[in-house]
């Protein structure tokens, strides 16, 4: 009997121990928060001193790593809390491949057709930056596995924008973040210029 009971606090303490070591997301483990906070806490201060002019391009370089962790560790979390998980590769000349999984959950998307909730998107293309302004020109688009034009898919969404004066497009330009000029992307590194 008492060893039974063993046994049973046993089991209950290594059930207690894998929980804590594997309960955390897998987005949690594959990341380190060392690395995300690097890159937080430098756009946290760019931002603060976007008033500061100077001459000459001040920069500061992220490894792939840092980006992704960041990405998936504060960026998404605070803006886009319907991505559950981006990974990015960087490559030479501005190219980017990369996976981005959605799931749209709760009011907001109960018009959103069930198929559609739950989306992984398999993209590749190039980054541009130009006037503290980037977009990304895609070559390849892939969601749930199915290959897509993304000129038909930019009018698809285009054509879903019935209420908007202005329509989005998948191609649309967007600001960079304060107090950045320009974003050069290499070979597993991405370059911020203030």
């Amino acid at each position: 009997m008492m060893v039974m009971k063993i046994k049973k606090k046993s089991l209950f303490i290594l059930f207690v121990f894998l929980a804590g070591t594997f309960g955390h997301s897998a987005v949690d483990s594959e990341f380190s928060v060392e690395k995300a906070k690097r890159v937080e806490q430098t756009l946290m201060r760019l931002a603060k001193n976007k008033q500061r002019h100077s001459v000459f391009l001040k920069k500061v370089t992220f490894s792939e790593e840092e980006l992704n962790a960041y990405l998936n560790l504060f960026y998404v979390k605070r803006y886009t809390p319907e991505v559950k998980y981006i990974k990015l590769k960087l490559d030479k000349k501005a190219q980017v491949e990369g996976i981005i999984k959605v799931k749209l959950a709760g009011k907001k998307y109960e018009k959103v057709p069930t198929f559609l909730r739950d989306i992984e998107v398999e993209l590749s293309g190039t980054m541009e930056c130009e006037n503290y302004r980037m977009r990304f020109l895609f070559d390849k688009l892939k969601v749930n596995g199915t290959a897509f034009s993304p000129e038909v898919l930019d009018e698809a969404f285009s054509a879903t924008q019935t209420n908007f004066k202005v329509k989005k497009s998948l191609y649309d330009w967007f600001q960079l973040l304060p107090g950045i000029k320009n974003v050069v992307v290499d070979y597993k590194k991405v370059t911020l210029f203030y």
